[in-house]
């Protein structure tokens, strides 16, 4: 009778352990939907971001405050694209200074307010200034405050 007590408790924690290793091998997905975690529906998106993401740090980010909301040496970006235009954002990101002599309005107006000309970047492609501002407005919505 011992015998069989015993080897009911071995089946019993057996039992156990092999439902606790079940538990514990679920796949990331399921982790995901167990916790509602999001799950990214547009994996292009999520590339476009990151490309933003990295053309940030490289060129903006010395000047411009990574959470989108708060001024740093340069003037929050948070809800750029839809204070101005799609044209005038990329030929300021790529030569303020020209515009700037050129006498455009905004580029005048932003000097008047004591913000220093910005620098130029020339090289970035209408592709790169495209992540780098889907990453700028949805860094902005997304996460409002917090740095990287």
């Amino acid at each position: 009778m011992n015998n069989t007590l015993t080897q009911n408790m071995h089946k019993q924690v057996l039992l156990l352990l092999i439902g606790f290793v079940g538990l514990n091998c679920e796949s990331d997905a399921d982790r995901r939907q167990a916790y509602h975690e999001p799950v990214l529906v547009d994996y292009q998106q999520d590339k476009s971001y990151e490309r933003g993401k990295a053309l940030f740090v490289k060129n903006c980010v010395a000047c411009h405050y990574i959470g989108m909301d708060k001024i740093a040496t340069a003037p929050a970006l948070g809800g750029v694209t839809e204070r101005r235009e799609k044209d005038w954002l990329y030929a300021y990101t790529r030569n303020s200074i020209e515009m700037y002599k050129n006498g455009d309005s905004i580029a005048v107006d932003l000097r008047n307010q004591g913000w220093s000309l910005m620098f130029s970047f020339p090289e970035l492609t209408d592709k790169n200034l495209d992540d780098l501002y889907y990453f700028v407005e949805k860094k902005y919505a997304t996460g409002k405050g917090s740095e990287e």
